[in-house]
């Protein structure tokens, strides 16, 4: 009898034990993409690179001007694709140093081909980190020039330890937060917007 009594009482202990440590585990909360504003100066970087380069771009609040132009253009369809790009993005910030309601005027207008070349200046084709841009920096003797899938040649150099691009109309920009990873491509944050040659 009393062996029975212990079996039953072993047996209710088991169970017990059992469910707690069911309720103990965690389910891990998948993020959501709202949650993932990487181009921020000030907030770490993610795992991103499961996203394309069009969500990741369409998700931060940083990229908000960006934004416009990709959704009026035929990158709306390119970015979110296989082929690998690197996209040197202006933050919002850097929209705000060309003149006033330029960018809005060429998407009312429905100018494609205006807002292509200056989405053009931004992208080189295939995937380069910022290794890749600091050696072939070094390589050249301090500076390099990178090919643009418009043509332009934007040179990119080195100082205190920032990597600057400058376009054909001498605008300069520095690179804020490099190496956004995306599924078909990565992300260098720009300060300033780069243009087709007046």
């Amino acid at each position: 009898m009393k062996i029975k009594s212990l079996f039953n009482v072993f047996s209710l202990i088991l169970i017990i034990t059992f469910v707690s440590c069911e309720g103990l585990v965690v389910k891990k909360e998948s993020k959501s993409l709202d949650d993932k504003l990487i181009a921020q100066a000030d907030i770490p970087t993610v795992e991103t690179n499961t996203s394309t380069i069009k969500e990741l771009i369409s998700y931060d609040i940083a990229f908000e001007e960006l934004n416009k132009i990709v959704q009026s253009s035929e990158y709306a369809t390119k970015f979110n694709g296989t082929k690998s790009y690197t996209v040197f993005a202006p933050l919002n910030g850097a929209f705000k140093k060309l003149p006033e309601g330029i960018i809005e005027k060429l998407i009312e207008e429905k100018n494609e081909e205006k807002l292509s070349d200056i989405m053009n200046c931004h992208i080189i084709s295939g995937t380069i980190n910022e290794q890749d841009i600091i050696k072939a920096i070094n390589d050249g003797g301090g500076s390099v020039k990178l090919r643009t899938l418009g043509g332009t040649r934007l040179i990119a150099s080195r100082k205190r330890g920032k990597i600057y691009l400058i376009d054909k109309n001498g605008n300069a920009g520095r690179l804020m937060k490099t190496d956004i990873e995306a599924s078909n491509g990565m992300i260098h944050t720009l300060e300033t917007v780069m243009l087709p040659k007046k």
